[in-house]
């Protein structure tokens, strides 16, 4: 192991004793900044989880990590957020019928990843 007080920390060396904070990674999904979004990955966390308290209706910040984590456990990482009212539109009726599906315990309706 590098000693860190080394002067000549090689990139080696920083690569070891370096681990980045989740926060300092990445900023958080835009689907948890929307209420449909919200709502689909607390519903997925209720399903994963269900011994975790997650309120039906009360905003819950301390969730968003675990909700990042819903983002990947549903394949909605590489889906682009919606621009236009129309977009935004498409995204709240596939929203809705997701949480339909997952009701359900059917696969998720197709998400387009533009």
């Amino acid at each position: 192991m590098t000693d860190l007080k080394e002067s000549t920390l090689t990139a080696a060396g920083f690569r070891e004793n370096f681990t980045p904070e989740p926060s300092a990674r990445t900023s958080p999904h835009w689907l948890l900044a929307t209420a449909f979004g919200r709502d689909l990955l607390k519903m997925r966390l209720r399903q994963v989880e269900p011994q975790m308290d997650v309120p039906e209706w009360r905003y819950a910040e301390y969730l968003d990590p675990e909700l990042e984590r819903m983002v990947d456990d549903l394949g909605l990482r590489d889906v682009s957020k919606p621009s236009t009212m129309w977009q935004t539109l498409k995204f709240m009726k596939l929203a809705s019928r997701s949480m339909l599906a997952l009701s359900r315990g059917e696969p998720l309706p197709q998400w387009s990843h533009t």
